[in-house]
């Protein structure tokens, strides 16, 4: 339990202070310039970010007791005569796959698609979109991941070393700060790059249907939905016909869906 409360704590100190300097690194060296009310973007942003706290935390804590009985009913991959440290790889793999494979999903259905447009509907690409999701897409993602995580034979501590590690990757590659090129394609090699994910939030539809993953960049490779191109910095950005500053205000993102 100790050794879960520490994870706990450094995971949300991690997502709190690496946000904040991000969101300040891209006011002074952003990628996308001439941006403008980065206060009200954020504001909107934040303000979906803390409804939707109030399914993740509560389905959080059941998930961490459902995990810790089916353990004794199914235990996944940890029944596997392999060292800890190894079934610990293996499931955060896994995990990163369901993620991978849980946005794919997302894109390729059309009624899950209504509302994970809202997080693409976005104009302004920065750390904030990073928690910018439909509290429906936030319900359904939850539901699932019971059965899958107890399929993996995830526990509450994997979860939460996972979530460690891959919020800061996809807070980065959401942010407007801008890299060297040289620096993107290192690390595109391992995980997705900020150029990766910019050219997900295209405009056009071929481009926002790639490069899915979450904290690792060899899914898309994988499985053929990897694209790269070298100029994007005056690449539109969000949906077309989204970008009005009626349609960014919350109760219009939050009701988007219903009427698409």
């Amino acid at each position: 339990m100790h050794t879960m409360d520490n994870l706990q704590t450094f995971s949300y100190t991690t997502t709190i202070i690496c946000g904040l300097l991000l969101w300040i690194f891209e006011g002074v060296v952003p990628f996308f310039s001439g941006r403008k009310s980065r206060e009200k973007h954020a504001a909107v942003n934040l303000s979906i970010a803390l409804i939707n706290l109030l399914i993740l935390l509560p389905s959080g804590l059941l998930m961490a007791l459902v995990l810790q009985e089916s353990k004794t009913v199914w235990a996944g991959v940890k029944a596997l005569a392999v060292p800890a440290y190894v079934q610990t790889i293996l499931v955060i793999l896994l995990v990163d796959l369901w993620m991978y494979m849980w946005h794919r999903l997302n894109h390729e259905v059309d009624f899950l698609w209504r509302f994970h447009s809202v997080h693409h509907s976005d104009p302004s690409l920065d750390v904030t979109t990073a928690w910018r999701f439909h509290y429906v897409e936030i319900i359904f993602s939850e539901l699932l991941r019971f059965p899958v995580f107890i399929l993996i034979g995830a526990g509450i501590e994997d979860l939460l070393l996972y979530s460690m590690l891959m919020t800061p990757v996809i807070e980065f590659h959401h942010s407007n700060v801008s890299i060297p090129s040289s620096a993107d394609r290192l690390l595109r090699a391992v995980i997705p790059s900020p150029l990766m994910h910019r050219i997900h939030h295209s405009v056009i539809r071929s481009e926002h249907d790639s490069n899915y993953g979450s904290m690792l960049s060899f899914w898309d490779r994988l499985f053929g939905s990897f694209i790269v191109k070298p100029d994007i910095r005056h690449m539109a950005i969000g949906l077309r016909g989204e970008s009005s500053p009626v349609q960014q205000r919350i109760g219009a993102l939050l009701v988007r869906p219903f009427h698409h």
